[in-house]
């Protein structure tokens, strides 16, 4: 009896490592990675992998609206069976969102994957930017970015040339008349205007838009959230030509201190592939892809699907688009800034507390340069990154602190930009600019928009900008962040760390000049406003010492920095007075 358990246990073992390895041969494939690029005006390349060796087979079809039912009439199969797959698709329309589905088949069986895809346009791909307050433009590479805009003629200008069509997303219209009055003479032209709003009371200017028959739909789906894209799409619709098709977008809103007051950018781009992913996103809010709205089948904030195309080629230049929540917005960003920066990240952010973008700019701080600017209003609040990159005495501090700083100037710092190596010849190059806040509702809830621009020069416009916050904030040096030195050229002086620290109310630094030159030490307090100057004149080479007095300062965290023209070196200082 024992001999024929024993038999019948080794069978039974046998058995099981047979049907086991054959399930692992077996196994239906998984596919990761689907993406597409290569993209011209009638193809895509689309790329994709499997974890086992399968087929490739593509369907594809181009719906004209988000109602469409799904019909694929085309396909391409190949036969060999792979891990790696990397299937062109040829003969396409020119600026035409396309849906598809990969299908990888093997004797475990099938895998089915789908998307969209657009193909590129004909269109210029002028891209416009503009700010409405001053730009530094010591650091242009030969085009002075264009600061101190007026907003309102702007718009009311690009309003003025439209001829067939305006869709807007806004989260606040109000203040300017001058606005309403160029839609209103727009509509009356012939003009096919349609406007999403969100969800605060009607202003007099939206129910003047409504009383001459302008459509305007408002979000009321889970109010605790918002509508808020920021975006204009004009002569998209009702129009053949692909030469006036403009993108309209940046953190603006419209309001007389948007315009003229708060920090802000607009950017335009001319171009038929990204009109068509913006208003196929404004038809999923709109309800229908008509003049009419649908509020039964309108779609906002977490009811949205993932119905656009994220990579555009614009004349050339490879811009990714993202609308919040299905797109994954935060994960993108964190992707960015772990892979895609060879040297440095610098953003202008009115809102900052969104913890996964904070981590991972913690994570390549040590490595990469990163400088910021946070609204005056907004970085007390609970939750904000700054006390923390700031290294105040709260959880979680930066040690060492961020080269970060709050805007100072009446009005809100409302810009939601970043950029990626905007500081060497080399590098990604990347500014990304919209309506989305570093917030969690923004990742969870509300409506936003992004849009990431692969492009010199655009970069360098932004960079203009985002230097002459950093400056009018105290800033001195970007990127070098507090104890570092710039990497351009040896440094010609050092710094050593004052004695006693912490004190009260007088502390000894000590500091070493090697060339002849014009020196400044200055002390910041955490704000990084400066709050005493310890030496300002011209130094022969030499080691020096002196004394600073915090007699006539509060207790807390301070910033010793000596700087010579652009190159700057700091220590951190601690005031600890007895009570």
């Amino acid at each position: 009896m024992k001999k024929i358990i024993s038999v019948l246990s080794f069978i039974l073992i046998i058995h099981c490592i047979f049907t086991d390895e054959h399930c692992k041969a077996h196994t239906v494939p998984v596919i990761s990675k689907l993406t597409y690029d290569n993209i011209s005006q009638t193809g895509v390349t689309l790329f994709w992998t499997t974890d086992s060796p399968t087929d490739s087979k593509i369907r594809w079809m181009a719906p004209d609206s988000n109602y469409q039912p799904l019909i694929f009439t085309d396909s391409i199969y190949l036969s060999e069976l792979v891990t790696n797959h990397a299937v062109s698709v040829g003969n396409l329309q020119t600026a035409k969102i396309y849906k598809f589905q990969v299908i990888s088949h093997n004797a475990g069986g099938t895998a089915v994957d789908s998307g969209y895809f657009v193909t590129q346009s004909a269109s210029t791909g002028l891209v416009e930017v503009y700010f409405n307050h001053s730009v530094d433009t010591t650091v242009s590479t030969g085009e002075s970015a264009n600061g101190n805009e007026n907003f309102e003629n702007l718009l009311d200008a690009q309003i003025s040339m439209a001829n067939h069509s305006i869709d807007i997303t806004l989260w606040e219209f109000r203040g300017v008349p001058s606005v309403t009055e160029a839609l209103i003479n727009a509509k009356n032209r012939g003009v096919k205007i349609r406007f999403i709003y969100n969800q605060m009371p009607d202003s007099s200017q939206v129910d003047s838009l409504v009383a001459h028959g302008i459509p305007v739909l408002k979000r009321t789906y889970l109010t605790n959230f918002s509508m808020h894209d920021k975006f204009w799409v004009f002569d998209h619709r009702n129009n053949s030509n692909h030469n006036n098709k403009f993108l309209w977008t940046g953190s603006t809103n419209v309001s007389h201190a948007m315009f003229h007051q708060d920090h802000n950018n607009i950017i335009m781009i001319q171009d038929e592939s990204l009109c068509a992913i913006y208003t196929r996103e404004f038809e999923e809010m709109w309800g229908s892809h008509t003049d009419v709205p649908d509020p039964s089948r309108a779609k906002f904030g977490p009811q949205k699907t993932n119905n656009t195309p994220r990579i555009v080629n614009v004349a050339g230049t490879r811009m990714e688009v993202y609308f919040a929540p299905t797109d994954s917005i935060s994960d993108t960003i964190c992707s960015i800034i772990g892979s895609k920066i060879m040297k440095s990240i610098f953003f202008c952010m009115y809102k900052f507390e969104l913890p996964p973008v904070e981590e991972a700019l913690h994570l390549i701080y040590t490595g990469k340069c990163l400088s910021g600017v946070f609204d005056s209003s907004q970085s007390t609040l609970h939750g904000c990154a700054f006390p923390r990159m700031k290294g105040h005495q709260v959880p979680n501090a930066w040690n060492p602190p961020a080269d970060v700083f709050i805007d100072p100037i009446t009005g809100l710092l409302h810009h939601k930009y970043f950029l990626v190596d905007a500081d060497t010849s080399g590098g990604n190059k990347i500014i990304a600019t919209g309506s989305y806040n570093w917030e969690i509702p923004a990742e969870t809830g509300n409506d936003e928009n992004l849009l990431v621009i692969f492009n010199s020069r655009v970069n360098n416009l932004y960079y203009q900008e985002f230097l002459a916050r950093y400056h009018e904030s105290g800033g001195v040096m970007v990127g070098t962040g507090y104890g570092a030195v710039s990497e351009k050229e040896p440094p010609r002086f050092s710094l050593d760390q004052n004695y006693p620290n912490p004190f009260d109310p007088v502390t000894t630094i000590k500091y070493t000049v090697t060339e002849t030159s014009n020196f400044k030490i200055a002390v910041y307090d955490v704000m990084g406003r400066e709050v005493k100057i310890v030496v300002n004149e011209r130094l022969a080479p030499g080691t020096y010492q002196t004394s600073i007095d915090g007699t006539s300062l509060p207790g807390g965290v301070y910033f010793c920095t000596i700087s010579e023209g652009n190159y700057s070196v700091t220590k951190k200082m601690i005031l600890k007075k007895q009570n």
